[in-house]
């Protein structure tokens, strides 16, 4: 049987699937379902992204001009109460939909989430070293 533990890690795994899963749909709303309001996102190379709002706008954006491939490997994820950390590795393609060469992205990613009062897991920040591909 899996411990309270195996099963939040379970969880969080899941959570990065249905992220997957919601940018591949281009699906906004889902993915500000599993952010917490005061999400932060610290892009390479970029101000901070902080907050719902400034999640929206991004993917808005993104979505606007891109066709998203985005491939994700959790290497760990490790629970400190109502607290985890998770870190992977991730692939990204954006193929501009006006046309012109793909952009690949690589590097690893890592995620802090908070357990929501219904016990299942959000997003609160979030930080990448997507560079990219054959970049040193």
């Amino acid at each position: 049987m899996n411990s309270p533990e195996q099963k939040d890690i379970e969880a969080i795994k899941h959570l990065t699937v249905q992220w997957l899963s919601a940018e591949k749909a281009k699906d906004i709303h889902r993915l500000l379902t599993m952010v917490t309001d005061d999400i932060v996102f610290l892009p390479p190379n970029a101000q901070p992204i902080k907050g719902k709002s400034a999640v929206e706008a991004l993917y808005r954006s993104v979505f606007a001009q891109f066709a998203i491939e985005h491939a994700a490997a959790t290497d760990e994820v490790k629970i400190a109460g109502d607290w985890a950390f998770s870190w992977g590795r991730e692939v990204l393609n954006l193929t501009p939909l006006a046309g012109g060469r793909e952009v690949q992205l690589k590097g690893h990613g890592m995620s802090i989430l908070r357990r929501q009062t219904d016990g299942s897991w959000n997003f609160a920040r979030g930080i990448n070293n997507l560079v990219p591909a054959g970049a040193p």
